[in-house]
């Protein structure tokens, strides 16, 4: 059942397919605002791989069970692509009009992508230069990314199989950028703590100039907390979230500094961005926004600040959004998980 009285074709859906997780959010415009319609998620705790799952039918049907339970409607969809399948770039081109654009492009992309440019989907958009105009012509400097188009065919094939219109598909990063940042333009840093993968970004203009990976994510906490107390994963997971404080805590406190230990490879990647951002570029990252479950780690923000000497906080995706104030409490909780989501339904109304 929706959380307000919309109905008919005017809904927005995005579709999060995660590595462990499918997470769904239907937003409605009306008079201008933005309105949460509904939410929905689903998170495994197997070892089953969504993002890497070859079964598109078992795909389709998780997506409509998750869809029908919850009262979702909608019949159009924007979908995540994995950022780890999607390759990015920021490329030079030189002394070219409107018209000769797209050839110089491929040219260039042939530069930096790694697979023949064939096997491919590609898309780019010109970076606005510092008064914010967009070149037409002469020296430009565009945002190249590339997906597989095996990847972008399995995706299509999902929703086809889902009987679900599919408007289109967008990286991870940008639907981060649109739901945590909106029109922020200020040089900030992204951290997506996933189950499977953490992401960092460096935005600048709301353009994503630097990204990384990493496999050490919400699961290496977990699955290290229970091998260390003798704890099921399902056991460790439940004390990981009743954690209050701990990254604050006393140092002589077992827990709070084996954490500390198991998250020092994101500290050490976020620092090592930090400087090279700063070494290569005329400007300072703002501050760093945090999303996904692992951000829940309660005092992380503030263990990360600490540790980098710069403004660290949780995101808020639903900061455009209205919603029954009852709800806050629950939405606070949720977002994190729900941010790529959240950004993939506000593509379309923007």
């Amino acid at each position: 059942m929706s959380l307000f009285s919309f109905s008919g074709n005017n809904l927005y859906l995005g579709i999060d397919i995660g590595d462990a997780s499918l997470k769904m959010v239907e937003l409605k415009k009306k008079n201008r605002h933005i309105y949460l319609s509904n939410y929905a998620f689903s998170e495994s705790t197997s070892d089953v791989s969504f993002t890497k799952m070859t079964d598109i039918n078992y795909l389709a049907r998780a997506i409509n069970k998750i869809k029908t339970e919850s009262g979702i409607t909608s019949k159009r969809v924007t979908a995540s692509l994995p950022t780890f399948a999607v390759f990015s770039s920021i490329i030079n081109i030189a002394n070219v009009d409107k018209k000769g654009l797209a050839a110089a492009i491929n040219e260039e992309a042939k530069k930096v992508i790694p697979l023949p440019l064939e096997e491919m989907t590609l898309d780019w958009k010109v970076i606005p230069e510092a008064d914010g105009k967009i070149p037409t012509k002469g020296n430009m400097r565009v945002f190249l990314t590339g997906s597989p188009k095996k990847l972008v065919r399995k995706y299509i094939d999902i929703f086809k199989a889902t009987k679900l219109s599919l408007a289109s598909l967008e990286t991870e990063t940008f639907s981060l950028v649109r739901s945590l940042l909106g029109d922020d333009k200020s040089t900030v840093m992204i951290v997506e703590i996933g189950a499977n993968s953490t992401d960092l970004s460096i935005v600048k203009e709301s353009i994503p100039v630097l990204n990384r990976s990493l496999m050490v994510c919400a699961s290496t906490v977990t699955k290290a907390l229970a091998e260390k107390m003798g704890l099921t994963y399902a056991q460790a997971e439940q004390f990981k979230c009743d954690l209050s404080g701990a990254l604050s805590a006393d140092a002589q406190e077992e827990v709070p500094q084996f954490l500390v230990k198991v998250l020092e490879p994101i500290v050490t990647e976020m620092q090592y961005m930090l400087d090279f951002f700063r070494s290569q570029n005329s400007g300072e990252v703002e501050k760093v926004v945090l999303s996904g479950g692992g951000a829940l780690l309660l005092n992380l923000a503030e263990y990360l600040s600490s540790r980098l000497n710069l403004k660290v906080i949780i995101g808020d995706p639903w900061n455009r959004i209205h919603y029954p104030a009852e709800l806050k409490p629950v939405l606070s909780e949720v977002g994190p998980r729900l941010a790529v989501a959240i950004g993939l339904a506000m593509r379309e109304i923007e």
